[in-house]
């Protein structure tokens, strides 16, 4: 009889202890899942300098990437910028996969955003910025940019198709922003992304609604910086 107390007890005592390992590396995840999106935010936010780095950039009519073209004064800075925001999205986005038991499509969504956005600033870079520089423009048209050009238009579209993802997939499972606040971040968001394309098909004010989405972007990482480091002082309780 005793040896059965006593084997109980040991299980117990191992049970606890999991238990209480789990919550302190649920509690370091989400530390890692604030920490991380709250340095993205920042990051991808460094374009908001650009005006006085180079004022030349058309702020109407000119995308944000053109301050991170290869020939623009400055471009090293924001292309570091973006590289370190989206592998900092990317790192939280796998310790909330971890941290938080669900969302995982939203994570995923999050994954896809850092990864594009980083061979954004480190990879595929644009070439010239064609808002500033007519030759440019004429090369763009003609199709006469290196690869890596027409490349960065494709990742950048994957970036923003993971964020909405990343949005809408974290509300719908409760995480990061309340429910509600989340489900208006997404739908702003793809607002201004739809408002961006139109304007780049009319030709004007593509400047203007891409910082608008850009804004949106970093203030929703903010926020889900903020949530997760609220929910540190316990191991679960990711709840909206």
């Amino acid at each position: 009889m005793q040896w059965t107390i006593d084997a109980d007890l040991t299980t117990l005592g191992q049970f606890m202890l999991a238990d209480s390992d789990a919550r302190v590396a649920a509690r370091w995840e989400a530390r890692a899942v604030a920490g991380c999106c709250g340095c993205a935010a920042v990051l991808y936010s460094l374009w908001l300098l650009g005006p006085w780095i180079n004022p030349d950039l058309d702020a109407l009519n000119g995308y944000v990437s053109e301050f991170a073209a290869r020939d623009q004064p400055g471009s090293r800075l924001f292309r570091i910028g973006d590289g370190l925001a989206g592998l900092l999205a990317a790192a939280a986005a796998v310790a909330g996969i971890r941290c938080s038991g669900g969302g995982v499509v939203g994570w995923s969504g999050l994954l896809v955003f850092g990864v594009a956005t980083g061979l954004d600033g480190a990879l595929t870079p644009m070439t010239c910025a064609s808002y500033v520089d007519s030759g440019c423009a004429v090369r763009e048209l003609v199709g006469a940019l290196p690869a890596t050009h027409t490349v960065h238009e494709m990742t950048s579209s994957v970036a923003a198709l993971g964020m909405l993802v990343a949005m809408g997939g974290l509300a719908r499972a409760g995480i990061g922003p309340r429910a509600r606040w989340g489900w208006a971040w997404c739908s702003m968001t793809g607002l201004a992304t739809v408002a961006t394309l139109g304007a780049l098909w009319m030709g004007t004010g593509a400047g203007v609604t891409q910082r608008v989405q850009l804004g949106l972007v970093a203030t929703w990482l903010i926020a889900l910086a903020v949530n997760h480091a609220r929910r540190t002082r316990s191991a679960g309780g990711f709840d909206a």
